[in-house]
């Protein structure tokens, strides 16, 4: 008998899948998925990735939008004459005047020296300024005591400084250290305290129930809390520190972007004025986005509205 079944078995897979019992059903189905796997599996690990980026994809294409039509419109306006090129050049002379300055005029020096002097001065600025939020925010007499000073102190612009400083510290880096320092100082200051004084009561007093003393409940409920604010305020100062520093270069040095920008527009090179302009604007741009990675590899727990 089962000489007979040999030879009369179907050489065909569908004729033996339908020979075989119903037991063997499953394992006669699954068969042919080899078959099918390593196509499947080579294309998935693509469309995952790409399925990943696909939001972050089309935040960079709307995020570009609006740059690359005003550099259309720029372009049409330049090359149809609407507008006379002194006043605004081709986006290709600006090209050219951005290698000239960093071939023949020492560009990458001068940028050298006025980042060192936004480093100093708003490192300088963010750490008092962070030292007495805390202080202020934790502490009722503390603000007490420094509240009113300080709050006369914010209400003069920074720059109406900017003469006093030079007579007491002269043109040099030092008067524009403390300079930069005093305009970061109040934006990081005042994030920082009312970041610690927006901490929810429910969450100290859960602190409380599991004893925390003052020190960790800062160190682990507080300052977490004063993250986001004190975020605002560093961004905030990272970008007035620049516009700080360029008019204070303007006004008196001999190196720097800000003493670029006075050249060039004495000489009434705006082709050189358009490039330490965008040249300024990137450098803003690139720290604001370095400081909101920072933020939200810091904040990764915190998930709020997203739009």
């Amino acid at each position: 008998m089962s000489t007979a079944t040999e030879a009369t078995a179907p050489s065909s897979p569908v004729a033996v899948s339908s020979a075989l019992p119903a037991a063997s059903l499953g394992r006669t189905v699954s068969s042919p998925a080899p078959d099918t796997a390593p196509a499947v599996a080579g294309g998935t690990p693509f469309a995952e990735r790409f399925g990943r980026n696909l939001p972050r994809i089309r935040r960079l294409a709307i995020q570009s939008l609006l740059p690359l039509a005003l550099l259309i419109v720029w372009d049409l306006l330049t090359r149809l004459g609407l507008v006379e090129r002194i006043f605004l050049p081709t986006p290709a002379s600006v090209g050219e005047a951005f290698l000239k300055l960093l071939l023949k005029d020492n560009l990458l020096g001068d940028f050298r020296i006025s980042s060192i002097t936004v480093l100093k001065g708003f490192s300088v600025g963010a750490i008092i300024g962070l030292a007495t939020g805390m202080a202020t925010g934790l502490s009722r007499t503390v603000e007490d005591l420094l509240g009113p000073l300080l709050n006369g102190i914010r209400q003069v612009p920074t720059l109406a400084w900017l003469p006093l400083i030079i007579l007491w510290m002269g043109a040099g880096d030092l008067g524009k250290n403390v300079l930069i320092a005093k305009a970061v100082f109040f934006p990081v200051f005042l994030n920082t305290l009312q970041g610690i004084r927006g901490t929810p009561r429910e969450y100290i007093e859960v602190g409380r129930i599991f004893a925390y003393g003052r020190l960790r409940l800062l160190r682990r409920i507080v300052l977490p809390a004063a993250l986001p604010a004190i975020f605002v305020g560093l961004r905030f100062g990272a970008g007035i520190s620049w516009a700080v520093l360029i008019v204070a270069e303007m006004l008196g040095a001999r190196r720097g972007l800000g003493f670029l920008i006075m050249r060039a527009q004495e000489l009434l090179h705006s082709d050189q004025l358009f490039v330490l302009i965008v040249l300024i604007g990137v450098v803003g741009f690139t720290i604001d986005v370095v400081l909101r990675r920072i933020e939200a590899r810091l904040l990764r727990w915190k998930r709020g509205f997203e739009g």
